[in-house]
């Protein structure tokens, strides 16, 4: 993982040479964002693509969950799945082949993560050593440093990296009075729209006054938020992905939540940092569905799907009605009905003394 910090680190670095006097730290952070965002889009062609191919697929997969619709029980279940995967077999598509691109993202977003939130390391270039000499010089002189982060637990060099810099421009003489050769490292500037926001500082800092810092959680709230709802709509869901839609509710709204209390815990720059984020992975799906469109399933390709399966299996195509409440594998579609002597007139598994339905010796199972 050390190479993929250093590398990310350099890239983060180039890009805050480059805007330096055209906006600091924030304009850098979004031009990082951007080149990260081209170098991840092959993944999210490969992804696009598979969710395109297992969009073609639907009609057949929706007639096989038809023929075993109604029916929960476990051996149904395990034999509609079977079906299904032989179908992805014969039609060479693995659905395991869209989480390929996400796993190779996984360490590449840590690292991100990990190289915004220590700015000397990687954009100043300061070694630990170094950077912690300055920090037990500036605990030294600012006694609210020390104390506010001696009360969080704070114990991991990238947990105060970003506040520690707001500490060294605030005391620069006096830093610098101690350790002569901090001048000759850049010194990230993370004024953002010139005094109004300092995106070194932590939002719940507002309470002593500096209500501006507000701004960052609450964009980031509305980016994830909308962020997810529009991506969603634009990225192919499989039936079962639709059908658990509205169960998902709660959680479409507790993510966007849980990245604002972040960012109003932590430094406003990694709120910002998300928002970015969010944004551009919206314009990058957006532009994928139009390069890579995803086909919706017709009735008439659902139609055709269920002559060629009757066709494939000799047999006639599958009536819920005639099913309706069956949830046994006893009563596999493709089985005649056994005829039973005109003396069984009771069901051999119930306890009632009603009689069965039809010729069946089990009576019909209530949906679930």
């Amino acid at each position: 993982m050390s190479y993929i910090y250093k590398a990310f680190g350099f890239l983060m670095k180039w890009c805050y040479d480059l805007f330096e006097n055209f906006g600091g730290y924030a304009i850098a952070l979004l031009a990082f964002s951007l080149i990260v965002q081209i170098i991840l889009f092959p993944f999210g062609i490969k992804q696009q693509k598979n969710s395109q191919k297992q969009a073609k697929l639907r009609p057949k997969e929706s007639v096989i969950r038809k023929k075993y619709a109604g029916r929960t029980d476990r051996e149904t279940q395990m034999k509609m799945n079977e079906e299904i995967q032989k179908l992805y077999q014969e039609e060479n598509f693995s659905p395991l082949s869209g989480c390929l691109p996400l796993l190779i993202q996984f360490p590449i977003l840590i690292a991100l993560f990990y190289v915004i939130q220590r700015p000397l390391s990687y954009v100043s270039g300061m070694d630990e050593s170094f950077i912690m000499e300055i920090k037990t010089v500036v605990e030294g002189i600012s006694s609210s440093f020390a104390d506010q982060y001696a009360s969080m637990g704070v114990k991991q060099l990238s947990q105060f990296e970003i506040p520690l810099i707001r500490e060294v421009i605030a005391n620069f003489d006096a830093v610098k009075a101690a350790i002569p050769s901090v001048a000759e490292y850049v010194i990230p500037n993370f004024s953002m729209f010139g005094s109004f926001l300092d995106l070194s500082m932590t939002p719940w800092a507002a309470f002593d006054g500096t209500y501006q810092l507000l701004i960052i959680p609450v964009i980031t709230f509305l980016s994830a938020y909308f962020g997810q709802k529009l991506t969603r709509k634009f990225t192919y869901q499989t039936q079962q992905a639709a059908e658990a839609e509205s169960s998902m509710k709660l959680m479409n709204i507790m993510m966007p939540l849980f990245s604002a209390y972040l960012a109003f815990r932590w430094p406003a720059v990694m709120g910002l940092y998300w928002t970015y984020r969010s944004i551009l992975s919206f314009i990058q799906q957006l532009l994928l569905s139009r390069l890579y469109p995803i086909p919706v399933m017709t009735e008439k390709e659902l139609k055709e799907a269920e002559k060629a399966y009757a066709a494939q299996n000799k047999a006639k195509p599958y009536k819920a009605s005639e099913n309706q409440g069956r949830k046994s594998l006893i009563f596999d579609d493709d089985d005649e009905e056994e005829i039973l002597p005109e003396t069984q007139n009771k069901s051999i598994v119930s306890d009632s003394d009603e009689e069965p339905d039809g010729d069946s010796i089990i009576p019909k199972a209530p949906l679930k």
